[in-house]
């Protein structure tokens, strides 16, 4: 490629009246055929820059300020990409430990349902204990009262055995 003369620099995209000025002026024809005095300019080489040149500088201006812009988006692109792969990451790692915590939490359920079986069937067991006792308590009374009977008539006798044995 010829060296024009123009310096590159990537620079920020704005947009001004300049530029508008500069797509526009970039849009029109760079040289008038009806006009032989152009001609002479471009052909002699004389010391000030022709339409053209201008335009061509311009058009090349435009161009680095689209390849900065470019850049700027695949730079912009590329650190979405990798916001997007880490947030990915961590995703999963949630959906990990969601599934960690579901299965501890079932795990815990059924726990709980075998305590509360246990829980159950030991009230079961309290109730019956507790209705025999209270059976008990209530033939100890009715002996109690048959042996305060028994003394209050004193119609009783005590009998003492002794066993002898072979000895």
């Amino acid at each position: 490629m010829a060296e024009t003369g123009v310096k590159k620099e990537h620079a920020e995209v704005s947009y001004d009246d300049d530029e508008v000025a500069l797509v526009g002026a970039a849009a029109e024809p760079a040289v008038d055929d009806d006009d032989p005095a152009e001609e002479g300019d471009l052909a002699s080489g004389s010391g000030g820059k022709s339409e053209a040149q201008m335009n061509g500088v311009m058009v090349l201006s435009l161009l680095d300020k689209i390849i900065g812009v470019v850049d700027k988006i695949q730079h912009t692109q590329n650190g979405l990409e990798a916001r997007q792969e880490a947030m990915e990451k961590s995703v999963s790692t949630i959906q990990g430990e969601l599934a960690k915590l579901s299965k501890n939490h079932i795990d815990t359920s059924n726990t709980v349902n075998k305590m509360l079986d246990k829980v159950r069937k030991v009230s079961v067991n309290v109730k019956s204990v507790r209705s025999n006792l209270e059976k008990q308590a209530g033939q100890i009374k009715k002996l109690e009262s048959n042996e305060s009977e028994l003394l209050k008539r004193r119609n009783f006798k005590v009998l003492i055995y002794q066993l002898i044995g072979p000895d």
